[in-house]
């Protein structure tokens, strides 16, 4: 079929379907849809419905709709980098673009990176469900399904590298019924098919021992045992700060708003603090890949937000060891989403979660009552079906409620290769979950497009180990002693839900990546993670910051930008 004829189909289909008409134009496999529609909803649905004729490579969706705002880039607040120039420039602090620049430290290229909030992974990133997935759940064939399986099988040995607490608990998927239990064979099949390692079969005595107190009817079941879980936070950290030993430089609060090109290849980047010049753009922007794309000249994919919402548990609720699942959920899920779970943390809460849905604002976080009793009265209920001996999920037992929005493509695939149109450009783009599984290999694929290119030459000093600033709660007596011995600082609880010493913030504060909000030692060293989410420690956390740091006390935000927490000396104010 033509590309002519291919758009009227296309046309044809999306009218069917949604009532609107819609002008499509194919281009190079590209369909580029315009319009004006009555409903967000309907230009996301129109937008699938083209990415699904599998001519189409990728969709560019232009329909207007109600309440669309155009995008506007950050007003420039300064030169300061003007006159630098990098061998490479990524462009996206979360796990990705760090991840990538740590990868490519291994050579002898200078390196920047660009995150345009306070700290990195403050989007996608630190707003996911921390779980390592198995790659059974993701579409066999497509980039997505190869880097999950690929990278999943890699976390050992960059957990290890990294010094980052990892562990694979599996996803336990029970038999509630008997008719369930001919479903084995089916998830056998499936997880070999899409190269996971073959699940164990288990009988009733063995599913005890990996999940004890499972309901009285669920006789058999199988564990599929690669599934991971992780601190994102940590790992993140973790990332950066041995980029930054090897050499990577890192600019916060840095936002791209052009890129310059010439003869159809990359010159230099346009930013708020100035202009940089580079000939490798690596494109990681995330919920922004598709602007920086077209920024460059080569926007051949639309972003369409999906938030999804979280509940957090408190420790002293924590009913299941593993991913726990049923057959009674493979019709659950949510449109192109794997449909969240029951998910114990790295650190020892519960979770469920996310929720999936399509927004407009790329920035919306927001969370809702309803998000919550969704996920609530879903998982819960999912809770007491299955461990109907512990003690029944309480909402007083929720600690946090928070939202991200993963940043899908229509044709709901990862993007990285390079640019078709310009040189120097690499995307690395719609990475939605499972990204942070297939983390490891999405920057082993990067690193292969860059030395196909560019042939770098090797880093002899690159180390690809760190080392982490220990939790003073997980250490015995003996060490705890020696530690306060050499350092005081760590007899001091800052944090008493989470057992934080001040000599662990007071580290975190040190090590490199500029660290200037309370979140941002949230996420280092865990004070304001616990039960009471901050409501003891925060002010003496605002405390070390302002004193470590040498800024005002008004100078420290909750989490960046505008979220001071002081305002002002109160007695100075009476004064006047």
């Amino acid at each position: 079929m033509d590309e002519k004829k291919l758009a009227g189909t296309i046309q044809g289909e999306i009218e069917k379907t949604t009532s609107e008409k819609a002008t499509v134009i194919i281009k190079d496999s590209i369909a580029k849809l315009t319009g004006q529609f009555s409903s967000y909803q309907s230009v996301v649905d129109a937008g699938h419905i083209a990415a699904n004729f599998e001519q189409i490579r990728e969709v560019v969706n232009e329909i207007d709709h109600p309440g669309k705002k155009p995008f506007v880039p950050p007003p420039k607040v300064s030169d300061e980098l003007n006159g630098k120039e990098f061998d490479v420039v990524i462009v996206g602090g979360g796990i990705i673009g760090v991840a990538i620049a740590r990868e490519l430290s291994r050579f002898n290229l200078s390196i920047a990176l660009l995150e345009r909030h306070e700290d990195l992974g403050m989007d996608q990133t630190t707003h996911s469900n921390a779980m390592v997935h198995p790659a059974f759940l993701t579409e066999h064939g497509t980039l997505k399904w190869e880097m999950n399986y690929k990278g999943n099988a890699m976390y050992d040995e960059v957990a290890s590298q990294l010094d980052v607490d990892f562990k694979r608990i599996g996803t336990l998927v029970v038999c509630e019924n008997p008719e369930h239990e001919l479903m084995i064979p089916v998830l056998m099949n499936l997880t070999k098919k899409h190269k996971d390692p073959v699940p164990k079969e288990l009988n009733r005595e063995e599913l005890d021992k990996v999940e004890p107190g499972l309901a009285p009817n669920i006789k058999r079941g199988a564990l599929v045992w690669n599934t991971g879980i992780i601190s994102v936070f940590e790992l993140i950290v973790a990332c950066a700060e041995n980029a930054l030993a090897n050499g990577v430089q890192f600019f916060l609060d840095t936002s791209v708003i052009g890129v310059q090109t010439e003869e159809r290849s990359i010159k230099a980047v346009n930013t708020t603090r100035g202009t940089i010049k580079t000939h490798i753009l690596i494109n990681a922007a995330g919920l922004y890949g598709d602007k920086i794309a077209e920024f460059a000249g080569d926007r051949f994919f639309t972003i369409h937000p999906r938030k999804g919402e979280t509940i957090i548990f408190d420790k002293s609720y924590q009913p299941i060891r593993t991913v726990l699942a049923s057959f009674s959920m493979a019709g659950e899920r949510e449109g192109y989403s794997k449909g969240g779970g029951l998910i114990p943390t790295i650190d020892g809460n519960l979770q469920f979660g996310p929720t999936a849905e399509e927004v407009q604002d790329r920035e919306d976080v927001s969370t809702t009552s309803m998000g919550r009793e969704i996920l609530f009265n879903k998982f819960g209920l999912l809770t007491e079906q299955l461990k109907p001996y512990y003690e029944k999920p309480d909402k007083s037992k929720i600690i946090a409620h928070f939202a991200g929005c993963r940043a899908a493509t229509y044709k709901e695939d990862f993007i990285i290769e390079p640019s078709k149109k310009v040189r120097g450009l690499i995307h690395v783009v719609g990475i939605q979950s499972p990204g942070l599984a297939a983390m490891p290999a999405i920057v082993e694929r990067v690193k292969e497009i860059v030395t196909e290119e560019w042939h770098p030459a090797e880093n002899a000093r690159f180390n690809p180990r760190r080392k982490r600033i220990k939790p003073f709660s997980g250490l015995d007596d003996k060490e705890r002693e020696e530690l306060i011995r050499i350092n005081p600082l760590y007899g001091h609880i800052v944090c008493r839900c989470e057992h934080v010493t001040e000599g662990e913030i007071v580290d975190a504060l040190h090590r490199g990546i500029p660290v200037r909000s309370i979140d941002a030692i949230k996420r280092r060293a865990r004070a304001g993670m616990g039960r009471c989410q901050g409501g003891f420690c925060m002010p003496r956390v605002l405390e070390i910051i302002s004193r470590e740091m040498n800024i005002n006390k008004e100078s420290v935000t909750k989490n960046g930008g505008k979220s001071f927490i002081l305002t002002g000396k109160v007695k100075k104010e009476v004064r006047k």
